[in-house]
């Protein structure tokens, strides 16, 4: 029996759960928040589901392992304490773990980054971000039909999508679908004021960023109005993909020629099982590896964070985004 150590039974760590429990193999999971009300909810939505083996087992509980061995580990705590947590697990706890998937935005201070990242080297633990787009059946068939010795020029743009905590998503797929993680910033255009996120103590913001990567391009927008909408556009060479991520909508163009078809996303619940049981198998799986998601995570996070100082006027040491 394989053992799985989710960490933070919130929105995202109880969807992790029940993909977990999808899988036909036997699971040993163990489910840790500080939280009894997000345990419950936890233990909850387990039971929403057929499991995959009905022979697999859950434990909840409040505090961290110590002294013990997971062959994968999903920490799916807030941003402002998933690198103590991190420490604490490893360091502290002494906890073994073969494993490690973490949720994103990866850490709010810029420090943790590489900390983490020495630590992980360190400890010889193989580790994941999940940016789960590069998996989505549509980007990878997307990623397919592009011609990467022609520039490829990306624009993600829509209202109310929670641009600081959601644009790490589409740097990630921009860098999944020309292969290179060498971003460099461009034009910063980022609207005065800012949104309370429904997280307290952290900021959504509006307006738009560029990053580039040799000859290609990325342009992430995001508008005031209210209406959510949320649009992806590839232009490459004479084609053009149009991806409506609300209406689950693709439409490609390629000169005089057009072809509609559907977007296909994938739920959290959708995804987990088989990500571990990857993990477990074959030491690999399709989430971007830790090292590359630090690579992009950085000159997003320098951007918002010098941008939230500005707007609240003190040089903050965190970025407020989770």
């Amino acid at each position: 029996m394989h053992k799985l150590l989710i960490i933070g039974a919130g929105q995202l760590g109880s969807r992790h759960l029940q993909g977990a429990l999808l899988s036909t193999g036997r699971l040993n999971i163990t489910v840790v928040d500080p939280s009894l009300e997000a345990l419950s909810i936890a233990e909850d939505r387990s039971r929403q589901i057929e499991w995959g083996n009905k022979d697999s087992q859950i434990c909840y509980k409040t505090v961290l392992p110590e002294l013990q061995y997971f062959d994968v580990c999903i920490i799916a705590t807030a941003a402002n304490v998933r690198a103590d947590v991190t420490k604490t697990l490893l360091v502290t706890q002494k906890n073994l773990v073969n494993h490690i998937i973490f949720e994103k935005v990866l850490f709010q201070r810029i420090d943790d980054y590489s900390t983490i990242q020495s630590l992980l080297k360190d400890l010889k633990i193989k580790s994941w971000v999940n940016c789960p787009r590069r998996i989505f059946p549509t980007y990878q068939e997307l990623r397919s039909f592009l011609d990467l010795n022609m520039p490829i020029h990306m624009t993600v743009t829509g209202n109310s999508w929670g641009m600081a905590c959601n644009s790490i998503h589409f740097i990630d797929l921009f860098t999944f679908l020309i292969g290179n993680t060498a971003l460099q910033v461009g034009c910063i255009e980022l609207d005065a004021g800012l949104i309370e996120s429904k997280r307290a103590g952290n900021y959504e913001i509006t307006g738009s960023i560029e990053l580039t990567a040799g000859n290609h391009s990325l342009k992430i927008v995001c508008g005031q109005e209210l209406d959510c909408c949320l649009e992806v556009k590839v232009e490459n060479g004479n084609s053009i993909h149009l991806i409506n991520e609300i209406d689950k909508s693709w439409l490609c163009n390629k000169g005089s020629d057009s072809e509609r078809r559907a977007y296909t996303p994938l739920l959290q619940s959708q995804l987990t099982g088989s990500v571990v049981a990857d993990l477990i198998t074959s030491d690999q799986c399709q989430l971007t590896p830790l090292t590359e998601s630090c690579a992009i995570h950085i000159p997003f996070i320098n951007v918002v964070l010098d941008h939230i100082s500005k707007q609240l006027g003190i040089q903050l040491d965190a970025c407020l985004i989770t």
